[in-house]
């Protein structure tokens, strides 16, 4: 899945005229989405649960949240680029179709959904 997905933001980034890497760019935006997706569990977790951390964990469990994901990201996306692309690049009109909705799905609702859990999840100081 993330790796058509990878392949769908690759397509839509080599459309930019400024964006010199691409393939680097999707990847750090697939790592971003997942990362909406594992903060929204984090933060409606939180809400329900009542967890206190310390002042400065968040900033810890952050970075240590987008090492794990540029890891594991790294050997099915990045690493094998040039196999997905090719995979990808011949698919047929109706699946092309197919997939470019279940991509803008994927980004618009992790997107909104995860900003929407932050703003009235996260308790206002």
């Amino acid at each position: 899945m993330f790796q058509e997905f990878y392949y769908w933001m690759y397509t839509r980034l080599c459309k930019i005229k400024s964006n010199d890497m691409p393939a680097l760019n999707a990847y750090f935006l697939i790592m971003i989405l997942q990362a909406f997706n594992i903060g929204t569990i984090f933060v409606v977790v939180n809400y329900f649960a009542k967890i206190h951390f310390a002042k400065n964990a968040h900033i810890y469990q952050g970075l240590s949240l987008a090492f794990v994901l540029a890891v594991i990201n790294y050997f099915p996306l990045y690493a094998k680029r040039d196999k997905i692309f090719k995979k990808y690049a011949n698919v047929s009109p109706k699946r092309k179709v197919k997939g470019l909705i279940y991509f803008w799905l994927y980004v618009l609702l992790s997107t909104i959904i995860f900003w929407t859990a932050v703003a009235n999840l996260v308790p206002q100081k």
